[in-house]
This record gives C-alpha cells, structure tokens and sequence, in this order.
C-alpha cells in the first residue's frame, strides 16, 4: 500500500479474540487487517519507542518527568484527534476477496522527526506500509489502549504516566 492515509479505525472481535484494523486511504480504498495480542505487546513496545525519541522530551530530565511530559503530549494529540467520526463505508475493500488479512510480522521506523514509518507483514506474505504524524502515533496508541481495554486483554497499555491530567484547553472559563 502506497496510497495516502486517509483514516484508521480498530475493533475488537470477540469470536476472533483479535483487533480488526481498518485503513482507509485518501483513494477510498481500504485494507483489514487482524491484530492478535501478541502481536499487539510486541508492537506497543516499538511504539513506545518512537514516542520516547520525540525531540521535546528532554534527555536531562528525570524518568518520572519524562513520563509526565509525554502523557500530557499524549492528552494534548487526542484532544485535536476526531474518535467520534464512523469509518467510511464506501470505500474499496482491497482485502474483500481473502477477508482480513492476518499481520504475523511488521516493523516501526522513523521517517523524519515528523513522519514514522509502520510496516506491517501479513501471513500471505503482503506488506501494508503506511506513515503517521505524531499526532496520529499518539492516536493510534488511543486506538490500541481502548480496544485492548474492550478486549480484555490485560496489557495494562499507557503512554506516559496515566495519572497525568490535561486541563481541557477548548474550554474558556
């Protein structure tokens, strides 16, 4: 897939025991793909990663500082992100033929400081390639901890210190 993003919504299955991952593309195209548990810790951990280089967190501060920062970065990227909005139903599904396509593999790289790079292998050996902002990282990490709640899964995902509160900036008191 080499075609610009254009929305990303995830579900979970209960009679799959999975997440359902849904991509749609600027094209109105759109690619399936499952998302088992295991795969999802592995991949948790890269983007934690991803997240932890981010120029603003500052090397010289303190592990429980850098945690702080990054949660409230995390709240502030959610605020702007759209959750509300249902996945388009008009789109092309490039997976209808085989159903969703099982990821077993993928990786999680930098582009720039802006852009980072997800690559994921799936069992027919197809790669689905698509790149995030920051603020869309940081959606997709939102996507992952409420589906994974929904699941059941026990992961005990956050990024940051979750008992960081953000006071909501879109308000005037």
């Amino acid at each position: 897939m080499n075609s610009s993003l254009h929305q990303i919504t995830m579900t979970f299955s209960a009679e799959e025991d999975r997440m359902l991952l849904r991509i749609g593309t600027a094209e109105q195209s759109e690619y399936q793909m499952w998302l088992t548990r295991r795969f999802i810790k592995v991949l948790w951990g890269a983007l934690i990663k991803v997240l932890e280089k981010d120029p603003d967190l500052r090397k010289d501060l303190l592990p429980d500082a850098r945690e702080a920062v990054m949660a409230m970065q995390h709240q502030e990227a959610l605020q702007t992100s759209d959750f509300g909005t249902s996945h388009a139903e008009g789109n092309r599904n490039l997976t209808s033929n085989t159903g969703p396509l099982l990821v077993v593999g993928g990786s999680v790289s930098p582009v720039n400081p802006e852009l980072t790079r997800l690559s994921f292998n799936t069992d027919n050996g197809m790669a689905i390639n698509f790149s995030l902002n920051k603020q869309l990282v940081h959606a997709f990490c939102h996507l992952i901890i409420t589906t994974s709640i929904k699941a059941e899964w026990d992961l005990d995902l956050a990024v940051g210190d979750p008992s960081v509160v953000v006071a909501d900036k879109s308000k005037v008191h």
